[in-house]
């Protein structure tokens, strides 16, 4: 976990470093349930979706970046599989 806090525009945000160069953004959370320096497991809840920052309802804000690349996240999950925590 590199980063969980608020920011202005995204809110409560949690960015995850998986290595080799792919991080996962998630913003707007009501609630953030993780640490910075934290490692994350598959499955494992790091927050809740919410209307913080600048938004007008709740929502989530998924994104993924790989060697500082914008990625569709649905792509890296079609390319992953299926997934056993």
């Amino acid at each position: 976990m590199v980063v969980a806090r608020e920011f202005y525009f995204t809110g409560n945000t949690v960015v995850i470093d998986h290595g080799l160069g792919m991080f996962s953004l998630l913003a707007h959370l009501s609630v953030i349930d993780v640490d910075v320096g934290e490692d994350v497991t598959v499955g494992q809840i790091v927050g809740q979706v919410g209307a913080t920052g600048r938004v007008t309802g709740p929502h989530l804000h998924w994104a993924v970046r790989i060697g500082g690349a914008r990625v569709d996240p649905l792509a890296v999950l079609a390319i992953l599989g299926p997934q056993k925590p």
